[in-house]
């Protein structure tokens, strides 16, 4: 508690003071963390990965009703058994004990704690992040927004992190995001998002990760296009395709690449807002080790978004 205490205490200090990012310090905590009793670190990367939006998870709405949580968190496990991935990286969960059920063969897991921020609908529950793994990781943190200041431009939610350190001592960082801001027209919109990508630097900067040398993936709901051209001024996410990060699904074309189902009630089209990026020094990392990806566009997934995919290596490409 002390130690974990002080590095917060230390980071917050870090986060007033860095050089060139004058950011209001955020909160660093602890996530809520279920695992193994034993851990061994792995000998080798996790190779199926995952993004998926659960859509208010369970349930699929906030008010849902008993029966319709207990299906979904059914759905949801009849899916993932299918795909069987290594590494899940889901938004919009709302209770983490419906997870550790629906997620059960991935018994690593790690879940943030966010508070609706003050201009937000304050009766509906919060949205959380989780990152679930097959084999152990060395650490997980959660990076709060609650406390900033309510700028125009202050981020929602936060992030949570996880590193793993295989057992040559070679570490791998992933970022789960879920950057929705629904609140100050598009352009606010876009500075809500843009801030955010300010603080995961912050985050890789003070944890001593260059992505240009290091492994660093981000994945999660961006709410943010690479393909709608009314999204092509925005830097959320081509800030860092400009600094040699990878879109492992950009080369898909429309509508293949789509990870949100049309609305045709609420008149929204079908978007590509479900991101995975690799830093540079992943894709060094991997070497000659190639990847694979896409989209899982199946009508009966149980979301409004559908799961972005990546293997390693040779792995069989996971059925629709």
């Amino acid at each position: 508690m002390w130690i974990w205490l002080s590095f917060t205490v230390w980071l917050s200090s870090f986060a007033h003071s860095f050089c060139g990012l004058p950011l209001p310090a955020p909160q660093w905590v602890e996530p809520e963390i279920y695992r193994p009793l034993e851990a061994f670190p792995p000998a080798t990367l996790p190779k199926i990965w995952m993004t998926w939006n659960l859509q208010w998870f369970p349930g699929q709405n906030p008010g849902s009703k008993r029966i319709e949580k207990a299906k979904h968190e059914s759905e949801v496990k009849e899916w993932l058994g299918r795909w069987k991935p290594d590494v899940a990286i889901f938004q919009e969960v709302l209770d983490a004990d419906a997870l550790q059920r629906s997620a059960s063969e991935l018994p690593w897991q790690a879940v943030t704690r966010f508070s609706r921020a003050a201009d937000e609908e304050n009766k509906l529950p919060p949205q959380n992040l989780a990152i679930c793994s097959r084999v152990s990781w060395a650490g997980a943190w959660e990076v709060d927004f609650d406390r900033l200041p309510m700028t125009p431009d202050r981020p929602v939610r936060g992030f949570l992190g996880v590193m793993w350190r295989l057992k040559t001592g070679k570490t791998w960082t992933v970022y789960a995001v879920h950057l929705k801001s629904n609140r100050g027209g598009r352009e606010g919109m876009a500075w809500r998002r843009e801030k955010a990508i300010e603080y995961l630097r912050l985050d890789w900067r003070m944890r001593g990760l260059n992505p240009q040398k290091d492994a660093v993936l981000v994945a999660g709901d961006f709410n943010c296009s690479l393909k709608n051209p009314e999204f092509r001024r925005e830097k959320t996410i081509r800030s860092l395709l400009g600094e040699g990060w990878v879109s492992v699904t950009q080369e898909l074309n429309w509508p293949a690449g789509a990870t949100v189902r049309p609305d045709p009630i609420q008149k929204y089209p079908a978007a590509d807002f479900d991101h995975i990026l690799l830093s540079p020094g992943w894709v060094d990392q991997m070497g000659s080790q190639k990847w694979k990806a896409g989209v899982m566009q199946n009508p009966d997934i149980p979301s409004d978004h559908w799961p972005v995919w990546m293997k390693l290596g040779n792995q069989a490409i996971p059925e629709p």
